[in-house]
């Protein structure tokens, strides 16, 4: 009879780890089998097709990608988790600000800048009519940074400067600053092609002060240097207001353990683009390959694969796709708000954007995969030991991982507690949002490959009794650990 000793049954564990870590088991090899680059390739050539007018929110290219979105889940025999079948509805406004007689300019150090109407965004209730209103300069563009005196702002122009800070923290100092009641806010950072912008309807219509973003080299110069005495004069149209009805997208597949099928793996991507081009030669469509019907395609692949193979996850795994991301996340931020399953109860979301080209601008990425926040929870390393599993490399983008963590839709479960991450290949490729995003150059045979790689993660995420966690040890993290703390009821 074989006498099994403390060290040989340390040394079998051990062995049987590393196993587990490096190759797949016959329920994880059935399951990428049903993941192949013909069916990544079909879903991403009709979402991002012409036919769609490169799905801007809202529009009718938008509701039949939803549609179709749906119709696969009802393929899959997916459980549909909306209020509307498959969809949750969101009540918003649509936003369009005129822009005919708009006029910003800004008086210092002798100079005038006068703000080009093609470089500005704007948002607020009410038409404006300023001239020569004192401006004051607010710096937020590092971390940490506080507000000022409600005294030094009320009345006067805030020249607002942000940086690349990003998410809860530096829109919680935005509206801060708005509560302040300063005449207007002219602040540096990136805008949208369109004209339009969104809101949740039942954030009702008090009048606020307009927020004027600028993106301009020029502008940011000025901000920067902002001299004494300086004075901003306006003149903006009041925006037309128009009530819309947009869709998250949700299915289920529930989970096989009694007690874990209460928990829920949120695999996510958003479905929008970013539209038409209103001028031009020649093509204007921005179809959005890449950004994000690669995306939505791996969800709908890893829900195909999931639904068919025998081996069911003891988790809940839930499939949505959201709308309004290139708006400003919008459809995550509907979700945290209104969420269809309980957040506590919500171990982790996998998101997924620019799963398909490896022409980062930064190098090649074929048989690679990383993620936004790679450190900041477990979940990166359930994807590098995937990745060992299927030979692919998952790896900590040192220039882009933290900063794309504010800048996609994992940010909104994250400021609720959820662990979470964007998933992704490659972050700018030069297509990125240009009508050149086009579905034939993605590299289907990698995607294949890395779609499969996050297969893996999601099965053993979903199957460890031991939730995904926040890497308390991370300053940057600290934040998140606090909001999963007061989500549980822990602090």
């Amino acid at each position: 009879m074989l006498k099994i000793t403390r060290r040989t049954l340390a040394g079998l564990l051990l062995a049987a780890l590393a196993f587990s870590a490096s190759s797949l088991s016959p329920s994880e090899s059935a399951l990428v089998s049903e993941i192949t680059e013909n069916t990544l390739k079909g879903h991403v050539s009709f979402l991002a097709s012409d036919a769609l007018e490169g799905r801007d929110t809202p529009s009718k290219g938008l509701d039949v990608a939803g549609e179709y979105i749906a119709a696969q889940f009802r393929r899959f025999g997916l459980q549909p988790a909306g209020d509307d079948g498959y969809f949750q509805t969101a009540p918003y406004v649509l936003v369009t600000q005129p822009m005919e007689t708009f006029e910003l300019t800004v008086e210092s150090g002798g100079a005038t800048y006068k703000a080009p109407k093609d470089r500005v965004m704007v948002s607020g209730s009410g038409a404006v009519n300023l001239s020569g209103v004192p401006a004051v300069k607010v710096d937020l563009s590092a971390e940490g940074s506080g507000l000022p005196s409600k005294e030094s702002v009320t009345g006067k122009a805030v020249i607002l400067l942000t940086g690349n800070q990003r998410g809860r923290a530096i829109m919680q100092k935005r509206e801060a600053l708005l509560a302040m009641d300063p005449a207007i806010v002219v602040s540096t950072g990136f805008t949208f092609r369109t004209r339009q912008t969104l809101k949740e309807a039942a954030a009702g219509t008090a009048k606020r002060a307009p927020v004027v973003t600028i993106s301009d080299q020029d502008f940011s110069k000025v901000a920067a240097e902002l001299a004494d005495g300086a004075k901003v004069s306006a003149s903006i149209q009041a925006p037309v207001e128009k009530p819309v009805t947009l869709r998250n997208v949700i299915a289920t597949l529930p989970g096989s353990d009694p007690e874990l099928k209460q928990t829920y793996v949120l695999l996510t991507a958003h479905y929008d683009h970013i539209g038409v081009n209103p001028s031009g030669e020649s093509d204007r469509i921005n179809n959005g390959a890449n950004d994000d019907a690669s995306g939505v395609a791996t969800v709908l692949s890893l829900a195909e694969a999931f639904s068919k193979t025998p081996h069911r996850p003891k988790r809940t795994l839930v499939f949505m796709t959201y709308f309004g991301e290139e708006k400003g996340l919008f459809g995550s931020r509907y979700y945290a708000k209104h969420p269809v399953f309980p957040l506590v109860q919500t171990v982790a979301n996998l998101n997924f954007e620019h799963m398909g080209r490896t022409d980062d601008n930064e190098g090649p990425r074929e048989g690679k995969l990383t993620a936004s926040g790679f450190d900041y929870t477990t979940l990166g390393q359930a994807l590098t030991d995937a990745g060992k599993a299927t030979g692919i490399h998952a790896w900590m983008d040192d220039k882009n991982s933290d900063a794309f963590f504010a800048r996609s839709d994992n940010q909104a479960l994250a400021d609720a507690g959820v662990p979470a991450i964007t998933v992704a290949v490659a972050w700018i490729f030069p297509d990125y949002h240009r009508v050149g995003d086009h579905w034939e150059k993605l590299n289907y045979p990698n995607m294949e490959k890395e779609v499969r790689t996050c297969a893996v993660a999601v099965s053993r995420v979903a199957d460890n009794p031991e939730a995904p966690k926040w890497n308390e040890s991370s300053p940057k993290v600290a934040s998140y650990v606090k909001a999963w703390q007061q989500l549980h009821g822990t602090h």
